[in-house]
């Protein structure tokens, strides 16, 4: 009887979610094909899988890094492509090995390490497999909940307690806080402060009326920890908290490196539900003002035709939305947030084909007047062909409503999360 001796073999089963990892399999017959199955548990009734399945070289090896597969949830050579190309599935034959071998506890922890189980499939027999546990925190990371000063956060720092540029970063229109950026951008050399700034506790429930002061409490308090370096903060905003980071730098000379992701250098009204009201109310205020946005009339038409969008499921009421309230030149130049007031640079990410608003277009608005007001200014837009509005993280599902840009998305995602770090870095640790 012919023994298999196939193998999964990870260079790393426990690595941080952002590092790429070297995934191969050996031990199988030459030119014998073999399917890679990659699933995860969201929770009893919800899973994620994506598979591969490939040929065998003449030694009996697979490697991902160097072969794309025949067939399978992604196409081209790519050794991580089954994390990001994972999509929902139901419970099935493969999912119960998951249970059995490595069933997880349920946890509201957002930063709680996830395994996930590989299994190799040949003749539709599973033959090996192999946990791979992704980490949100480094070993020498300690998460600090901050409830204090009126701030409502949680503060990465290294064990070592040494100083290191601090960074404060801050989520979009989800509200509550953006752990996970926070928690691995300390892991690559900052003290990281993700603040929350409406939709939790006490803060305000909506994203509306923000007082930036509550940035500007959020330095003063980063600048009295040990933890943190000498110098100018950082600032990273996703989508319409990269409104907030923008105003934050342009009011606040203290920081002095703004990474706006997927956002807007134009301010926006707050959110609220769409309705034949007049007016909209600010999302930002500064000294008891609303800051200039788009805009205070309510265009009621285009807001009931939003509305009933979102009721009939039918269309995109988001990107509608935006894209007629910029229409207004003259409310897009008052709204326009003044870039040319930040004492330091700025790096935009955004996607061609950003399903939410057109942030490559609404990006290049502020970018143009700062570089007008400093044509020596060396700030940067990074606009990905074909990415939609969800660049972030590497190697996580690349969430997509056309499944044909998820390679253009999870590409951007990669070289976007490197280049903010170089540019954190560059700007933050000299």
């Amino acid at each position: 009887m012919l023994v298999n001796r196939s193998k999964i073999i990870i260079s790393d089963p426990h690595s941080m979610v952002d590092a790429p990892i070297k995934i191969s399999a050996a031990g199988m017959q030459p030119q014998e094909t073999v399917t890679f199955h990659l699933i995860k548990k969201i929770n009893e009734e919800r899973y994620l899988a994506s598979q591969a399945s490939f040929v065998a070289d003449p030694e009996g090896k697979v490697e991902l890094d160097h072969q794309a597969p025949i067939h399978g949830t992604y196409c081209g050579v790519d050794g991580m492509a089954l994390f990001w190309s994972m999509e929902p599935t139901v419970k099935n034959a493969l999912t119960h090995v998951l249970d059995e071998k490595y069933n997880q506890p349920d946890t509201r922890d957002e930063l709680s390490p996830q395994t996930s189980l590989m299994l190799l499939e040949t003749h539709d027999e599973i033959v090996a497999h192999q946990a791979v546990t992704r980490h949100w925190t480094s070993n020498d990371t300690v998460k600090q909940t901050v409830r204090e000063a009126g701030l409502i956060g949680n503060f990465f720092y290294n064990k070592d307690l040494k100083p290191r540029p601090g960074i404060i970063v801050v989520g979009g229109s989800e509200g509550g806080m953006n752990e996970k950026t926070a928690a691995l951008l300390a892991s690559h050399g900052f003290s990281v402060f993700a603040l929350a700034y409406f939709g939790v506790e006490n803060l305000q429930k909506q994203l509306r009326d923000i007082p930036l002061e509550y940035v500007e409490s959020a330095i003063k308090w980063l600048q009295k920890r040990s933890e943190i370096q000498a110098g100018g903060f950082g600032i990273h905003g996703t989508s319409r908290g990269s409104e907030l980071a923008l105003w934050s730098a342009a009011l606040f000379p203290e920081i002095t490196a703004v990474v706006s992701l997927n956002g807007s250098a134009v301010s926006f009204s707050g959110i609220v539900p769409w309705s034949n009201d007049p007016t909209l109310p600010p999302a930002w205020t500064y000294q008891g003002q609303p800051l200039p946005y788009l805009q205070p009339d309510n265009p009621v038409q285009l807001a009931n035709e939003c509305k009933e969008m979102w009721i009939s499921q039918k269309g995109n009421p988001f990107r509608k939305w935006h894209d007629g309230l910029s229409a207004n030149i003259d409310w897009l130049e008052r709204a326009t947030i003044p870039l040319e007031k930040i004492n330091g640079e700025v790096l935009m990410i955004s996607g061609s084909a950003d399903e939410s608003w057109d942030s490559a277009a609404l990006s290049e608005q502020g970018l143009r007047r700062k570089t007008q007001n400093d044509p020596a200014a060396i700030s940067k837009h990074l606009i990905y062909d074909g990415a939609g509005h969800y660049i972030g993280i590497p190697y996580l599902r690349a969430i997509s409503p056309d499944p044909g840009t998820k390679q253009q998305l999870a590409e951007a995602s990669v070289d976007s999360w490197k280049k903010t770090i170089e540019f954190f870095k560059q700007r933050l640790c000299t």
